[in-house]
């Protein structure tokens, strides 16, 4: 329908002109070169920037669908990425670490009903082993992160909003179940935590925000 409307009014904005012309001035095959000149003298004046304003506005057409297609291809390579970083993670958690206990459910069982008061409290060094022994939790899942956050970013600019970041964090969750998420956002915080009593970075402007574990005072 746009496009149609788009053909209708680019038509009557290059025949409007010439009506108008003719209706002024009728229309034949003059014989007197000056009634020729008039004419060629009033084509070239009114269509010309009629013609250079349809040039602008096809290429900022051009430049839009660009920055559109730019964009979507961005996000195809972050979601694939994430896909990625996902299958890696899982494979990770699905791992037997004491007998049929797997790294998922120790996570869970360490991590699942913890606040952030109670991450604060507890003994890091179990963290920091468990990233020793299984540096993929905390690398894959940054990645994850850094991934659904520029996805994020590029779903959000304004006028060329999409829901590509709504659809790839409820992926994640089903993918990872909710509890799953927001532990893996605990141990992130608890690395943090870590490594800011080993070297005094400051945690508060590192961890403001966590997808999965929004409110850090609940479990």
């Amino acid at each position: 329908m746009n496009q149609k409307l788009l053909i209708i009014v680019v038509s009557v904005i290059l025949v409007l002109p010439m009506a108008a012309y003719t209706f002024q001035f009728g229309f034949g095959l003059w014989q007197s070169p000056s009634e020729w000149s008039d004419l060629g003298g009033y084509i070239g004046g009114v269509y010309t920037p009629i013609l250079a304003l349809l040039t602008l506005t096809v290429l900022c057409v051009q430049i839009y669908l660009q920055v559109l297609q730019h964009r979507q291809h961005l996000v195809s390579l972050q979601e694939k990425e994430l896909s990625d970083y996902l299958t890696q993670l899982n494979y990770e958690l699905d791992k037997k670490i004491e007998g049929e206990f797997t790294l998922r459910q120790f996570l869970l069982s360490l991590l699942n009903e913890k606040n952030v008061d109670d991450i604060s409290q507890m003994d890091l060094s179990l963290i920091w082993g468990l990233n020793q022994s299984h540096h993929k939790l905390y690398s894959m899942w940054s990645g994850v992160r850094a991934c659904l956050k520029d996805i994020e970013n590029h779903s959000k600019i304004k006028n060329y909003e999409s829901t590509h970041y709504v659809v790839q964090k409820n992926k994640i969750i089903a993918y990872m179940s909710p509890q799953v998420c927001s532990s893996l956002d605990k141990f992130n915080y608890a690395m943090l935590f870590s490594l800011q009593q080993i070297n005094g970075t400051r945690i508060d402007e590192m961890a403001v925000q966590y997808e999965f574990w929004q409110d850090k005072s609940l479990a």
